[in-house]
C-alpha cells in the first residue's frame, strides 16, 4: 500500500476510472483497496494465514522521477518493512494491520470501514468471475 491511502476514496461506481480519469486519484484509491481487500483477506482467512499492508516509504522509482521529479529511499530500504513481516518471528501470527518502517501504525480510519471491505471484496470477486 502507501501513506497515499489517506487521500483514497473508494469510487464504487469508477473503480477502474471508466468514466473519469485522475492519475493521483487513481493511485490513492489503489492504496486504500490494497489495505481494505488486505484487510478483509485476514478477516476471512484468520488462524489459516496472514494478511498485512505497509508503506514502503518513499521509494526512488520511475514514478517518482518522472511523475514528481523526485527521489526517496533506495528499493533495498523500501523493502525492508516487506522483508520484516515475511521473516521476523515478532511478526508472526499477526494479522490484518498495517505498517511502516516495520512497525505497526495506524491507517486512516476510512481504511477500517468494515462495510467497505466487505464490498470491494463482493466486487473483486464478481470481477474475477466476469472474465472466466
Amino acid at each position: 500500500s502507501s501513506v497515499a491511502h489517506n487521500r483514497g476514496r473508494i469510487d464504487f461506481a469508477n473503480l477502474n476510472a471508466e468514466t473519469r480519469f485522475d492519475g493521483y486519484t487513481a493511485y490513492a484509491q489503489s492504496k486504500l483497496a490494497n489495505i481494505l481487500f488486505a484487510n478483509e483477506l485476514a478477516e476471512q482467512e484468520r488462524g489459516k494465514l496472514t494478511s498485512n499492508s505497509l508503506h514502503p516509504g518513499v521509494i526512488t522509482t520511475k514514478l517518482l522521477k518522472t511523475g514528481f521529479n523526485s527521489t526517496g529511499v533506495s528499493v533495498e530500504e523500501g523493502a525492508a518493512t516487506s522483508i520484516y513481516l515475511a521473516d521476523s518471528p515478532d511478526a508472526d501470527g499477526v494479522t490484518g494491520k498495517y505498517f511502516s518502517d516495520s512497525r505497526e501504525t495506524s491507517t486512516a480510519p476510512h481504511a477500517l470501514d468494515a462495510a467497505t471491505q466487505k464490498q470491494l471484496w463482493a466486487k473483486s470477486l464478481e470481477m474475477i468471475n466476469s472474465v472466466q
